[in-house]
């Protein structure tokens, strides 16, 4: 219940004075309307509502048990302070049953040792249960083979918008494979790195992201490639086959060297944020950048 309070705050009737003593007025939240209550709802995440609102009382349960709607949009973050032990695999294939097939926009974050994560397994059962899905958002999925990742993400077509951030299991260039032609109607991509590494070995998430995939997503509108080690070759290649789009993020990338090429195809491009450019509107956590050519062993990491 504690995570309720918060959002009902002030909501409730106003105290008023009885007999000189203030008394605060209680409100059945029990009896609230059913589009008040889902309006309320819509404002968790999957994790509160499963681990919270859903026990408020037998409204509240049926209402997050029986209304698909609540369940167009999922996100799974791992709250701060949430329990080890908690298994968020389970917890999200109750929420995409819950939707019924009208799932729209899923958002899953893991994370390395803290309890039980997402596995290959859960995202073969995302990818038959959610055919509506139109935003597919993952963040340190590293339980998950590359090719799985794959494979899901090619069976939604209406897909718009991916985004692939904190991923080190394997290369995004295997995650990415022909999801240009299976994913039409993509409109905005995410490849986000923790740091930027001269060289990135396979086994923090190299290859790179595949220029030439991305470059064949003609209806992209935002890009963000944040600390990868494209070069101005390839990034010229996704401009060249990418001309509608109008956000382009590459801070982090410092193998990237703007030159008149690259300032004449960025011309079109709304919103450009540079290498070198400010991280202050940053939502994920980043390390220093490691900026010369060095060898990375295995023991490294």
């Amino acid at each position: 219940m504690a995570s309720i309070r918060p959002l009902l705050a002030g909501q409730g009737q106003p105290q008023r004075e009885s007999k000189g003593e203030e008394e605060e007025e209680t409100r059945d939240w029990a009896a609230l309307p059913m589009d008040a209550l889902l309006a309320v709802l819509g404002r968790l995440g999957g994790v509160d509502i499963l681990m919270g609102a859903g026990h408020v009382c037998r409204q509240w349960r049926r209402a997050t048990r029986e209304e698909p709607e609540l369940w167009r949009r999922i996100d799974m973050r791992r709250r701060a302070g949430l329990a080890y032990d908690v298994d968020l695999e389970a917890a999200a294939c109750a929420t995409v049953r819950r939707s019924a097939g009208r799932c729209e926009a899923f958002l899953a974050e893991d994370s390395a040792g803290a309890g039980l994560g997402y596995d290959d397994d859960f995202f073969h059962f995302l990818a038959d249960a959610a055919p509506m899905l139109k935003s597919l958002r993952l963040i340190s999925c590293n339980r998950v083979d590359p090719h799985m990742i794959n494979q899901t993400i090619r069976k939604f077509p209406l897909l718009e918008e991916l985004e692939l951030s904190l991923y080190h299991k394997g290369s995004i260039d295997d995650c990415l494979d022909g999801v240009s032609e299976a994913c039409p109607l993509m409109t905005r991509l995410r490849l986000n790195h923790d740091r930027f590494y001269y060289f990135r070995p396979i086994l923090i998430g190299g290859c790179e992201c595949k220029s030439a995939e991305i470059a064949r997503m003609h209806g992209l509108r935002s890009l963000q490639l944040f600390a990868n080690s494209i070069s101005n070759e390839e990034l010229a290649a996704i401009l060249r086959g990418c001309q509608q789009l109008e956000s382009l993020d590459i801070r982090h990338c410092f193998n990237v060297l703007m030159d008149d090429e690259l300032w004449s195809r960025c011309a079109t491009v709304n919103t450009l944020r540079l290498p070198e450019d400010s991280m202050e509107d940053y939502d994920l956590q980043y390390d220093s950048p490691v900026r010369d050519s060095v060898y990375y062993s295995d023991a490294m990491y």
